[in-house]
């Protein structure tokens, strides 16, 4: 009885580089052909079951909702307190562009000592981070 190993390695020796390169090539390629069919099978399978499972339903779309008119609010009891929290609101509404205004009129007065006359526009305020010498 022969080993494979043995039997392989006698073969080899009278094969060249070639017909190796030729070899592996053929059986890469013929492993790749192969996995991709069975893909495409399982995919057709897959699909096939969809559509026999779903036969009788059909996509409907959905209707958009019409816009509805805004609501006037109602009169409550309560107007007093609604009408306090509303000035509230719009008090620090008014702070927050108090600030802003004052922030962007820094801005403003450095960029003219540095003497920059270009126009610009502020995106965002973001506050900084304070740097501790410790870690929380």
């Amino acid at each position: 009885m022969m080993n494979i190993s043995v039997a392989l390695r006698a073969a080899a020796a009278t094969i060249n580089w070639g017909e190796r390169a030729s070899t592996a090539g053929t059986v890469t390629l013929m492993g790749m052909v192969t996995i991709f069919a069975v893909l495409a099978i399982l995919w057709a399978m897959i699909e096939i079951m969809h559509a026999v499972l779903h036969k009788g339903e059909k996509k409907e779309k959905e209707p958009r909702p019409k816009k509805a008119a805004p609501i006037a609010p109602t009169p409550n009891q309560d107007d007093a307190a609604i009408a306090a929290a509303i000035a509230a609101a719009l008090a620090a509404a008014e702070d927050d562009g108090a600030v802003v205004a004052a922030i962007t009129a820094a801005i403003t007065a450095a960029r003219a000592e540095a003497g920059e006359t270009t126009p610009f526009r502020v995106v965002s305020f973001k506050r900084a981070e304070r740097k501790r010498g410790y870690r929380r």
